[in-house]
């Protein structure tokens, strides 16, 4: 039997996660296809209904990958900013050529890392992000700048993958996510690597309970989540404290 490759260590540095995602960029909409069960658009459209978006206000998303979410957000905004922030530039240049005519004035695009953002603080009325926090390097100093960008009374949300706790679907679920997945990886893109940082990253990201507690150590209050599709991802929340 062939030894099956050994996935690259992408975790925990920025160079490395940068090249994975360049290397899945054309594909990456179709992994989170997969990953989500064909379920990625509706957990996008869920999040951006539950965000309080004020008329003519400014959101930053981190990690805003091809820019599909930065499109859902920017057909709500009335007038306002989105910036949309990613480590790849790959990912960066597919999102500026889909993106069409009528949001280019309410669309920003660039290159950028969470732990820094090049960003002044108390600038944002939301920060957003989805499926982009278990790929930082650190990330209680990324959800604290989250904070420090946003405006007192702003609020920060994510979109995460989570970790069911429901007995039964939880076995199912991890069978799937650590065996299967990895599989359909090879199939479905040629490629098993994507997948199996995939499972690694998600094994040392904390669980919805732990992120809940990270979001009340960077000073966020009201802080909660929902959980979707019996608890594999999960949508936080957390205001800024008033002065």
């Amino acid at each position: 039997m062939t030894d099956i490759p050994r996935a690259k260590n992408y975790e925990g540095n920025h160079e490395r996660v940068r090249e994975m995602f360049k290397e899945i960029a054309s594909d990456y909409d179709r992994v989170n296809r997969v990953i989500s069960f064909g379920q990625i658009d509706r957990w996008r459209r869920r999040l951006v209904s539950l965000m309080d978006i004020p008329k003519g206000g400014s959101v930053l998303e981190l990690g805003c990958g091809t820019g599909k979410l930065t499109r859902l957000i920017a057909s709500r905004i009335d007038g306002g900013k989105v910036v949309g922030i990613d480590l790849t530039p790959e990912m960066i240049e597919i999102a500026r050529e889909t993106l069409p005519q009528e949001y280019e004035e309410e669309i920003e695009f660039s290159r950028g890392a969470g732990e820094e953002l090049d960003l002044q603080s108390n600038s944002f009325d939301l920060a957003t992000s989805a499926f982009t926090l278990r790929n930082v390097d650190d990330l209680k100093k990324v959800i604290s700048e989250l904070a420090r960008i946003v405006k007192p009374g702003g609020k920060v949300y994510s979109l995460e993958l989570a970790k069911p706790t429901f007995p039964g679907f939880r076995e199912i679920y991890n069978f799937y996510f650590n065996r299967v997945l990895p599989l359909m990886g090879g199939i479905v893109q040629g490629d098993t690597e994507p997948y199996r940082y995939l499972v690694e990253s998600l094994k040392r990201f904390p669980n919805q309970y732990r992120l809940k507690d990270l979001f009340q150590s960077a000073g966020l209050t009201e802080v909660g989540f929902q959980e979707i599709f019996g608890g594999i991802a999960a949508i936080h929340q957390g205001t800024k404290r008033e002065p």
